[in-house]
């Protein structure tokens, strides 16, 4: 189909085939990660040894059956899975202050994977340690169900975006969410701090690399988009914000 007269396709890239069940997990896992923060961090870090992993370390990987949440205290990772077809699929990053392996409390064999995008510390924290904790203070509990319901109807939101936007508009919102959660100002532009291939960009958008390329293109050409002169992704956050309304 061709493109509309902006330059921007007006087809809505379908996800690559196969990737309906990581569509499923990336729900369920942005409402778990939500309740993993806060008070419930302060009460079961203290005196926990924390374990390293260098840049493309896997943290652990789809089929584990390791029971473990990794509480990351500094560094950058990038969360995802398989899909039946062999394609990767990255529907999250996460950085010092997040949880990995949520995952783990729904399903005992690991369905995501986790591999550190630079060096990154985490403390591991074995599941049934974590249940113990919300079973000897219901204040907690009760924090797990609200966030948790709350984290679903935003997650839900993210799958619909998936069903119904074109690929520049999946783009600008990975890129806004980018910038929310790793994103470093830098004069007027927000700079992304770690470098991302446009396959890892395209894994997060779920759309082809050559469609992506071409959104990134059409946002360069606007002004939106452009990259540092080490190669990092720097964002008008504002003119993308405008361009999804």
């Amino acid at each position: 189909m061709p493109p509309r007269g902006d330059g921007e396709p007006a087809a809505v890239d379908q996800p690559p085939a196969g990737d309906d069940f990581a569509v499923r997990l990336s729900v369920v896992s942005s409402a778990l990660v939500t309740v993993f923060r806060g008070k419930f961090c302060d009460a079961i870090l203290p005196n926990r040894k924390a374990a390293v992993f260098e840049k493309n370390d896997v943290v652990y990987d789809v089929g584990g059956r390791d029971r473990t949440l990794f509480f990351l205290r500094s560094g950058l990772v990038k969360v995802g899975t398989i899909t039946t077809d062999g394609h990767e699929l990255i529907y999250d990053v996460r950085k010092g202050g997040d949880v990995v392996g949520e995952l783990c409390a729904t399903q005992r064999e690991r369905p995501d994977r986790v591999v550190a995008l630079e060096r990154t510390d985490a403390i591991p924290v074995p599941y049934d340690e974590v249940m113990d904790v919300l079973h000897q203070q219901p204040g907690l509990l009760a924090q797990f169900v609200e966030v948790f319901c709350q984290a679903l109807v935003e997650a839900y939101e993210q799958v619909n975006s998936l069903a119904v936007d074109d690929t520049v508009h999946r783009l600008v919102k990975v890129l806004l969410r980018l910038a929310a959660k790793v994103g470093h100002r830098s004069g007027h532009a927000v700079e992304i701090p770690t470098y991302l291939t446009q396959d890892e960009i395209s894994q997060m958008v779920a759309a082809r690399r050559e469609r992506v390329s071409t959104a990134l293109n059409l946002l360069r050409r606007r002004g939106m988009v452009r990259y540092s002169n080490h190669g990092n992704l720097m964002l008008d956050a504002e003119a993308l914000e405008s361009y999804i309304g």
